[in-house]
């Protein structure tokens, strides 16, 4: 899983489906497991094996990620109803669901950063692998754990390491 992975279908909104206002590009995603980061990457105008390099419009959102406890991410107290129903003590929702904590968004222009925004702590998102083979990856990425807000990426692998924003 680790490396990048170019978004080919997506329900979500914008800018993870490849869409950055009325600019339309490729949607990237960077994993590094050793660093337990990544990298969400929009490019418009881009060139190389997946129009990632030299773009004129480009935004990256930095995230971390470990394995999700199973606690809905909008819980506000210990009530049970904010745990997935299938929490137990013989089930590892961490096996196949992460929880990513976004850090920032840095928007570049000729790759010159002319904005970031740094995140609040605690603005996270889930991760529930679907499907993952060498080339094919499947995603199920929601705002708080429980089905009814996933949106669905089907990303196949990329070719190239990523070009990212310094």
């Amino acid at each position: 899983m680790d490396g990048p992975w170019i978004v080919l279908y997506t329900d979500a909104p914008p800018p993870s489906n490849g869409q950055l206002g009325p600019l339309k590009g490729v949607a990237k995603q960077v994993i590094d497991l050793k660093k337990g980061t990544y990298k969400n990457e929009l490019y418009v105008g881009g060139s190389g094996v997946d129009q990632d390099q030299n773009a004129w419009v480009s935004a990256v959102l930095e995230a971390t990620w470990k394995e999700w406890d199973g606690v809905y991410l909008d819980a506000n107290d210990d009530d049970s109803s904010n745990i997935d129903s299938d929490n137990d003590s013989t089930i590892d929702h961490g096996a196949t669901t992460w929880r990513v904590d976004f850090v920032s968004l840095t928007l570049s222009i000729f790759q010159v950063p002319i904005f970031t925004q740094t995140f609040q702590e605690g603005t996270a998102r889930t991760w529930k692998m679907t499907y993952l083979d060498d080339d094919t990856r499947i995603v199920r990425a929601g705002k708080t754990g429980r089905g009814e807000d996933d949106w669905i990426f089907y990303m196949r692998r990329g070719g190239s390491g990523g070009a990212g924003i310094v």
